[in-house]
Protein backbone atom coordinates (compact mmCIF):
# COMPACT_ATOMS: atom_id res chain seq x y z
CA UNK A 1 0.00 0.00 0.00
CA UNK A 2 2.82 2.38 0.78
CA UNK A 3 4.27 1.72 -2.64
CA UNK A 4 0.97 2.45 -4.36
CA UNK A 5 0.55 5.75 -2.50
CA UNK A 6 4.10 6.73 -3.38
CA UNK A 7 3.49 5.96 -7.07
CA UNK A 8 0.25 8.00 -7.05
CA UNK A 9 1.95 10.96 -5.33
CA UNK A 10 4.86 10.81 -7.77
CA UNK A 11 2.44 10.65 -10.69
CA UNK A 12 0.56 13.69 -9.40
CA UNK A 13 3.86 15.58 -8.92
CA UNK A 14 4.96 14.77 -12.46
CA UNK A 15 1.53 15.77 -13.78
CA UNK A 16 1.69 19.11 -11.94
CA UNK A 17 5.26 19.63 -13.12
CA UNK A 18 4.16 19.01 -16.69
CA UNK A 19 1.16 21.32 -16.30
CA UNK A 20 3.34 24.12 -14.87
CA UNK A 21 6.04 23.74 -17.52
CA UNK A 22 3.61 23.99 -20.47
CA UNK A 23 3.44 27.86 -20.43
CA UNK A 24 7.25 28.04 -20.20
CA UNK A 25 7.63 25.65 -23.10
CA UNK A 26 5.11 27.64 -25.16
CA UNK A 27 7.00 30.87 -24.46
CA UNK A 28 10.30 29.24 -25.42
CA UNK A 29 8.68 27.95 -28.62
CA UNK A 30 7.40 31.48 -29.52
CA UNK A 31 10.80 32.98 -28.80
CA UNK A 32 12.52 30.36 -30.94
CA UNK A 33 10.05 31.10 -33.74
CA UNK A 34 10.80 34.84 -33.49
CA UNK A 35 14.54 34.19 -33.51
CA UNK A 36 14.14 31.97 -36.57
CA UNK A 37 12.25 34.73 -38.40
CA UNK A 38 14.87 37.29 -37.44
CA UNK A 39 17.66 34.96 -38.53
CA UNK A 40 15.91 34.36 -41.86
CA UNK A 41 15.49 38.10 -42.45
CA UNK A 42 19.11 38.75 -41.46
CA UNK A 43 20.33 36.04 -43.82
CA UNK A 44 18.39 37.65 -46.66
CA UNK A 45 19.55 41.23 -45.99
CA UNK A 46 23.11 40.55 -44.83
CA UNK A 47 24.68 40.11 -48.29
CA UNK A 48 23.29 43.48 -49.42
CA UNK A 49 24.49 45.15 -46.25
CA UNK A 50 27.96 43.64 -46.64
CA UNK A 51 28.08 44.74 -50.29
CA UNK A 52 27.18 48.31 -49.27
CA UNK A 53 29.87 48.22 -46.59
CA UNK A 54 32.43 47.04 -49.13
CA UNK A 55 31.46 49.87 -51.50
CA UNK A 56 31.65 52.42 -48.71
CA UNK A 57 35.06 51.10 -47.67
CA UNK A 58 36.31 51.21 -51.27
CA UNK A 59 35.06 54.80 -51.67
CA UNK A 60 36.70 55.86 -48.42
CA UNK A 61 39.97 54.25 -49.50
CA UNK A 62 39.81 56.06 -52.87
CA UNK A 63 39.04 59.38 -51.18
CA UNK A 64 41.87 58.90 -48.70
CA UNK A 65 44.30 58.05 -51.50
CA UNK A 66 43.18 61.10 -53.50
CA UNK A 67 43.51 63.41 -50.51
CA UNK A 68 46.96 62.03 -49.68
CA UNK A 69 48.08 62.47 -53.29
CA UNK A 70 46.77 66.02 -53.43
CA UNK A 71 48.38 66.92 -50.11
CA UNK A 72 51.72 65.48 -51.23
CA UNK A 73 51.50 67.42 -54.51
CA UNK A 74 50.57 70.61 -52.71
CA UNK A 75 53.35 70.09 -50.21
CA UNK A 76 55.84 69.61 -53.03
CA UNK A 77 54.60 72.76 -54.79
CA UNK A 78 54.82 74.79 -51.57
CA UNK A 79 58.35 73.49 -51.00
CA UNK A 80 59.34 74.56 -54.53
CA UNK A 81 57.85 78.01 -53.95
CA UNK A 82 59.66 78.31 -50.62
CA UNK A 83 62.95 77.25 -52.21
CA UNK A 84 62.46 79.73 -55.05
CA UNK A 85 61.61 82.57 -52.67
CA UNK A 86 64.59 81.71 -50.46
CA UNK A 87 66.88 81.66 -53.48
CA UNK A 88 65.55 84.99 -54.76
CA UNK A 89 65.83 86.51 -51.28
CA UNK A 90 69.45 85.39 -50.96
CA UNK A 91 70.31 86.75 -54.41
CA UNK A 92 68.54 90.03 -53.69
CA UNK A 93 70.31 90.32 -50.35
CA UNK A 94 73.66 89.80 -52.03
CA UNK A 95 72.84 92.36 -54.74
CA UNK A 96 71.57 94.89 -52.24
CA UNK A 97 74.62 94.50 -50.04
CA UNK A 98 76.96 94.86 -52.99
CA UNK A 99 75.06 97.81 -54.48
CA UNK A 100 74.50 99.63 -51.20
CA UNK A 101 78.00 99.24 -49.85
CA UNK A 102 79.96 100.82 -52.70
CA UNK A 103 77.61 103.54 -54.04
CA UNK A 104 76.68 104.85 -50.62
CA UNK A 105 80.28 105.47 -49.72
CA UNK A 106 81.04 106.90 -53.16
CA UNK A 107 77.99 109.14 -52.99
CA UNK A 108 78.84 110.24 -49.47
CA UNK A 109 82.41 111.06 -50.54
CA UNK A 110 81.12 113.01 -53.57
CA UNK A 111 78.65 114.96 -51.45
CA UNK A 112 81.38 115.90 -48.98
CA UNK A 113 83.61 116.99 -51.89
CA UNK A 114 80.81 119.12 -53.39
CA UNK A 115 80.15 120.77 -50.03
CA UNK A 116 83.84 121.59 -49.67
CA UNK A 117 83.93 122.94 -53.22
CA UNK A 118 80.88 125.15 -52.61
CA UNK A 119 82.40 126.43 -49.36
CA UNK A 120 85.68 127.31 -51.08
CA UNK A 121 83.79 129.00 -53.93
CA UNK A 122 81.72 131.05 -51.48
CA UNK A 123 84.81 131.98 -49.49
CA UNK A 124 86.58 133.14 -52.63
CA UNK A 125 83.50 134.92 -53.93
CA UNK A 126 82.95 136.85 -50.68
CA UNK A 127 86.53 137.81 -50.17
CA UNK A 128 87.71 141.20 -51.52
CA UNK A 129 89.33 140.96 -54.90
CA UNK A 130 92.81 142.15 -55.30
CA UNK A 131 93.30 143.88 -58.54
CA UNK A 132 96.46 143.46 -60.31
Amino acid sequence: MFLEISVVVLSIVFLLLAAVSIPFLLQIWKTAKGIAATLHMLNQNLPGILKNLEEITANINKATYTVNTQVEGLSLAVKHVQDTISSIALEMEGLIRADIGIPVFKSLRNIVAVIKGVRVFLNVYRSPHKSQ
